[in-house]
């Protein structure tokens, strides 16, 4: 009898394993839900919208993008960390929702390398400071000079105080001795067409969200932020140029799964992904839009994820010793 008991349990456990194989030959057998934590028109939108045609097509299921915006980010990010681990919720985040949203934010529930698992490097976003087009400084020089001046006078827009973008100008702030007036948006797109409007002075965040301002001079570029210029918009200095050397922030986005998500179906998207970041209309509107696509592995994405949160730490711990 109790030969039969194992012989039993060793055919059930046989079933499950291939019943589990079935499931993830077969997937995807629906279509895939590609949460964005952010407003419609910004960078991480329109990255989710360029990638999700081209992931449809490889996958043979339509992607469907769906925007969650809130908390910098975080409370998409918290849907898929609760969703099913079945490969049909995704989420394609950036620095916010995984580094910086989890680290100063209490009321974030999920913690990104345990409840959510990496998939894929997708693009690093160019960003920048930009200020309204009648604002009276043209560089980051004589934005300093005259935030001296007047402390508290100037405003200036991000997605919140749980982004990086947020965390990145308060230490060129500190750096720079100007004390600026922060003021939330829930995405790029709304910031800028606040700043064009003359209701802030200033907007830290995508070169994409300013661009088309930009060129209508209803927005101008103060400096960027990356380590290099900008190839979209060559004349624009870097901050590190504009006095201060050393300064370097960009922001990458990738495409995250809830923990526990099957390797195989984590290895189907990932070559999904990086086969849409190959083609040239991904590759070409990413340029357009300040986006160099990536496509990177699980390990890699997971070693940013670490990577940064080491730095934001840091970032922290400088910012709360300059409030001592």
């Amino acid at each position: 009898m109790r030969n039969f008991t194992r012989a039993g349990a060793l055919l059930a456990a046989l079933a499950l394993w291939a019943c589990a194989v079935q499931a993830q030959q077969a997937y995807p057998g629906k279509a895939i839900r590609l949460v964005v934590p952010f407003v419609t028109g910004g960078a991480t939108d329109i990255a989710a919208r360029t990638i999700a045609v081209e992931m449809g097509q490889t996958l043979g299921q339509p992607v469907l993008v769906e925007n969650r915006p809130g908390t910098a980010g975080a409370l998409g990010a918290d849907v898929v960390a609760k969703a099913a681990p079945d490969g049909y919720t995704l989420c394609l985040c950036t620095v916010g929702p995984l580094v910086t949203a989890p680290l100063v934010n209490p009321a974030v529930a999920y913690k990104p390398l345990q409840d959510l698992a990496p998939v894929s490097l997708v693009a690093f976003a160019e960003l920048g400071v930009f200020a309204r087009g009648d604002l009276p400084a043209s560089s980051l020089q004589q934005l300093v000079e005259a935030a001296r001046k007047a402390p508290g006078k100037f405003t200036f827009a991000t997605t919140g105080e749980d982004g990086p973008n947020y965390m990145a100008f308060k230490l060129l702030e500190r750096r720079a001795g100007m004390q600026l007036l922060h003021v939330p948006y829930k995405g790029d797109g709304q910031a800028v067409v606040a700043l064009g409007g003359g209701e802030i002075d200033l907007f830290v965040g995508g070169l994409l969200s300013a661009q088309p301002l930009m060129k209508a001079g209803r927005v101008k570029a103060i400096a960027l932020t990356g380590a290099t210029r900008s190839a979209s918009a060559p004349e624009v200095p870097t901050v590190a140029e504009s006095g201060f050397p050393g300064f370097e922030h960009s922001i990458w986005m990738g495409v995250v799964v809830p923990a526990g998500t099957p390797a195989a179906v984590v290895d189907r998207l990932h070559k999904a992904i990086a086969a849409a970041t190959r083609q040239p209309r991904v590759r070409e509107t990413f340029a357009l839009q300040g986006l160099v696509p990536v496509g990177g592995t699980p390990q890699e994405f997971g070693d940013a994820i670490r990577r940064d949160t080491a730095k934001y730490q840091e970032v922290l711990q400088l910012m709360a010793g300059a409030k001592k």
